[in-house]
């Protein structure tokens, strides 16, 4: 995607936790994302250091200033597409399934 058109190009996660909490405020935000640093004890500093580790968390909350601040710009829905597809990849590719229980068996002979 070529830089100028992503309304995200340039913004910082700061400038966008700082946006939505002006715009939406923490308990809201804690409400719509679902991520328990908005709704206990919000702080700026310890959201941005567990959205810069967490990429899904990121990825809600990018998406919601894209909705709250971007909903006009033409790449807005590229963009909140990509972001998407983006997570899904990153869980599957993380994501490993537990191996099956089996039972020991008894060497009684």
């Amino acid at each position: 995607m070529n830089n100028s058109n992503d309304p995200l190009h340039g913004v910082k996660l700061e400038q966008i936790l700082t946006e939505l909490e002006k715009k939406v405020g923490w308990e809201k935000m804690g409400e719509l994302l679902n991520i328990r640093c908005f709704i206990n004890n919000p702080r700026l500093k310890s959201s941005l250091k567990f959205l810069r580790t967490t990429p899904w968390a990121r990825s809600r909350v990018e998406i919601l200033y894209l909705k709250t601040f971007c909903s006009k710009h033409k790449e807005t829905g590229k963009l909140i597409r990509a972001i998407l597809a983006q997570s899904k990849a990153e869980a599957e590719k993380t994501s490993t399934k537990p191996t099956p229980f089996v039972w020991p068996t008894s060497k009684n002979k």
